[in-house]
């Protein structure tokens, strides 16, 4: 059942190619919740955008998984994201955008326990993101051009 949840604090934004056949692209954010127990991952909306993923589970099952991930399926799509969320911030491409002190809100579609802590999260979830500061929003949308 989705449900919304907000936050505030570090917010990593980054442009990303989902689907590798087609070149489709959207743009996401990561951040984390419970003192970092929870990693949050979110598309923001980029109007025009048709080929944007709307499960971000799925999207992590299309990208394959390494052997150090366990568990079910889904505990696994999550360890991806995770990975993906974690790394985003780690290794930065030139147009990430991270920010320290960021209102923001997830429709959460779906979340998962992970087995044990991977990436320092023990849960993932993820779904729709939106910033408060209309002027990051935009900044965020801007990271990609939609045909």
């Amino acid at each position: 059942m989705a449900r919304d949840i907000a936050g505030s604090g570090r917010v990593t934004i980054f442009p990303f190619i989902h689907d590798w056949e087609t070149g489709s692209r959207c743009v996401l954010a990561y951040t984390t919740t419970d003192g970092g127990v929870t990693a949050v991952l979110g598309v923001i909306p980029v109007e025009g955008n048709v080929l944007e993923p709307g499960d971000l589970f799925a999207m992590g099952g299309r990208h394959g998984f390494i052997g150090e991930w366990k568990g079910d399926h889904k505990q696994r799509c999550g360890c991806w994201l995770a990975c993906t969320g974690s790394g985003s911030r780690t290794v930065k491409k030139a147009e990430t955008i991270d920010e320290l002190d960021v209102e923001w809100s997830l429709d959460m579609a779906q979340a998962v326990d992970l087995d044990g802590p991977y990436y320092g999260h023990l849960r993932v979830v993820a779904g729709r993101f939106a910033l408060a500061d209309e002027g990051l929003a935009k900044r965020a949308r801007d990271l990609i051009t939609v045909a």
